[in-house]
């Protein structure tokens, strides 16, 4: 839930880092905002280190109809991961720590985790179970009267508990998947090191610098006086949300504006916060071993391509808010969107804002291509509506397909793409044949303006091998 990052279904609460990544042939924010009922939203926008937008849209609480204002502020979920990466950077150049430290010198309490290194965790490769996608979390949340709320407080020691019996999820280094865990794990290792609240840690020596003030974090909420309301919708209702206090921790709980964001950006880059080679470590995404998946991911940031440009990125969705926080080097252009709906549409709306800023780059990724075959087309759409509806025929995958589609696969895979509402227009991207497989492309956008590729793998046999949804 603190949203994950990658943009290839992004999983986790703090995450969203989802990673559903979109764009639109042409909405607007605001379309995109009404479109998908988003109640409010901050967009800023940054070219060349000068702040060229800063816009407030909708309202910060519906039952007050109380207006959004550039100095609302907003749960950011994941994005917070940046800081904690940034906190461990610090301490490892005041010589506090080293990122080849094992954890079991922090957290001797976790066995599991004993012999992983700080920078396994930063780089999201510590196999470690994701705390937020356990039953016992998951449980923790539903609707109290109106209100969506967890049931009771967390603690460190309360999230250590859920993942503490579960094994490694593979060896340490070896594959990369998102865990909140990583995170509040490195969290608790500022702490150590630091003899500080991470809390405390960050106020003092991240948000003073950068000049960051009207930041956060969630336990504050409460005495806030300009803090927006999250909402999440539930069997077709908006319903207001209570936060995760306790629960999101050094993952997910600074609650900041799109302005104060943009100094964040500004101040790291600017090498105010860590040196260049720090900088530079962080924003560079690890190597996993020779014939294994490919890591998108750095220190608390995804780097990729979006509409061929590089992007530097990472998002963020909690149980009311969705954010995101893009660079563009290349442009030098940075945005950011913060909203109260934790649908993940931030993703979709600072899409839709550089595709306005770069129509013919937005216009040469949605084009067609020869070669179109409409029978596999109308397969690939067919397979989208089992996956809709949760009921597939598993006859047409071959046998890893039908392993790798468990029912908590299918079940996650159903909620997704309820958020993201039915396709309306397919278009034909190519296709690639490689050791015999050959996969399809397609570009579709959904209701509400969020545009993702969609490909479909057949092999020499006519199984389906694999099915992926993608912002690139």
């Amino acid at each position: 839930m603190f949203a994950e990052a990658t943009k290839p279904l992004v999983r986790g609460l703090f995450a969203c880092a989802a990673l559903l990544a979109f764009c639109a042939s042409a909405p607007t924010p605001l379309a995109v905002m009404h479109a998908q009922g988003v109640p409010g939203a901050e967009v800023v926008i940054v070219d060349h280190g000068r702040v060229v937008t800063d816009a407030a849209y909708g309202v910060k609480n519906v039952d007050s109809q109380q207006p959004v204002d550039v100095h609302t502020r907003f749960e950011i979920g994941s994005i917070t991961k940046q800081f904690t990466a940034a906190a461990i950077l610090q301490l490892k150049e005041q010589g506090r720590l080293s990122l080849d430290d094992r954890l079991g010198k922090y957290v001797p309490q976790y066995r599991q985790g004993r012999n992983i290194t700080l920078r396994q965790l930063l780089m999201q490769v510590s196999g470690i179970p994701n705390y937020t996608d356990t039953k016992a979390f998951r449980k923790l949340i539903a609707l109290h009267g109106t209100t969506i709320a967890i049931a009771r407080r967390g603690s460190f020691a309360a999230m250590l508990a859920m993942i503490a019996r579960l094994p490694l999820h593979f060896k340490p280094g070896t594959k990369w998947e998102y865990s909140n865990t990583n995170y509040a794990l490195l969290g608790r290792v500022v702490e150590i090191a630091s003899g500080m609240t991470w809390q405390r840690y960050v106020r003092t020596h991240i948000f003073a610098p950068a000049g960051m003030r009207e930041s956060g974090f969630m336990r504050e909420e409460a005495h806030i006086a300009d803090m927006a309301t999250g909402y999440t919708q539930y069997h077709g209702h908006l319903h207001p949300t209570s936060n995760f206090v306790g629960w999101a921790f050094s993952a997910g709980a600074i609650v900041s504006t799109a302005s104060d964001l943009a100094k964040w950006d500004a101040a790291l880059l600017g090498g105010k916060l860590v040196n260049a080679a720090d900088l530079h470590a962080m924003l560079t995404p690890g190597a996993l071993p020779a014939g294994g998946p490919h890591s998108h991911y750095a220190f608390g940031w995804v780097v990729d391509h979006y509409d061929g440009q590089l992007r530097i990125w990472h998002n963020g969705g909690t149980l009311g808010f969705s954010a995101i926080n893009e660079i563009y080097p290349h442009d030098g252009e940075r945005i950011i969107v913060l909203t109260n709906l934790s649908s993940g549409v931030a993703d979709t709306m600072a899409d839709a804002v550089f595709n306005q800023l770069h129509p013919r780059l937005a216009a040469r990724s949605n084009a067609a291509v020869a070669g179109e075959d409409p029978a596999v087309t109308a397969r690939a759409k067919a397979l989208l509506a089992q996956f809709e509806s949760g009921n597939l025929d598993r006859t047409q995958f071959d046998a890893a397909m039908n392993a790798a589609m468990t029912p908590a696969v299918v079940a996650g895979a159903k909620a997704q793409f309820a958020a993201l509402g039915m396709p309306s227009v397919w278009v034909y991207r190519g296709k690639r044949v490689e050791s015999g497989t050959t996969t399809y492309a397609y570009r579709v956008t959904f209701a509400g303006g969020t545009q993702l590729n969609v490909y479909m793998s057949v092999d020499a046999q006519g199984k389906v091998a694999g099915y992926l949804l993608s912002p690139n």
